[in-house]
């Protein structure tokens, strides 16, 4: 297991060390040990990466040139024309973009917190 000393910073060496130690194999020790203790962190990654994803304008905006594959910032940024813009509909739309983001920060609000905070404690 020497190979993920390197990978996992945050994962003390002793516990996979005792793993090893109590006859558990490499892939033992990642699914029992490894990943239970990096869920949190994973998980906030996770959130993190969906939100970007969400949210992402100038990719969705470039390669996407068909009406059924843009991304909702990009659907909201067409709603104008060149000598109106629609305020009530832009706002409801935004609204409707970000309910989901909240919900799922909401639900998962602990899981967040504790991945946030697992490195920033040392003991």
């Amino acid at each position: 297991m020497w190979i993920m000393r390197n990978y996992l910073v945050g994962i003390p060496s002793t516990i996979e060390e005792a793993s090893e130690i109590d006859g558990a194999g490499a892939w033992r020790t990642v699914l029992s040990v490894i990943l239970p203790m990096a869920k949190p962190g994973l998980f906030t990654v996770g959130v993190f990466t969906f939100t970007a994803s969400w949210s992402e304008f100038l990719m969705a905006l470039t390669f996407n040139s068909e009406n059924s594959f843009r991304t909702i910032p990009v659907g909201i940024a067409l709603f104008g024309t060149q000598f109106t813009v629609p305020f009530a509909q832009i706002f409801a739309a935004s609204v409707a973009a970000t309910v989901p983001i909240v919900i799922l920060v909401l639900v998962f609000r602990r899981s967040i917190v504790s991945g946030l905070t697992s490195g920033a404690v040392k003991g």
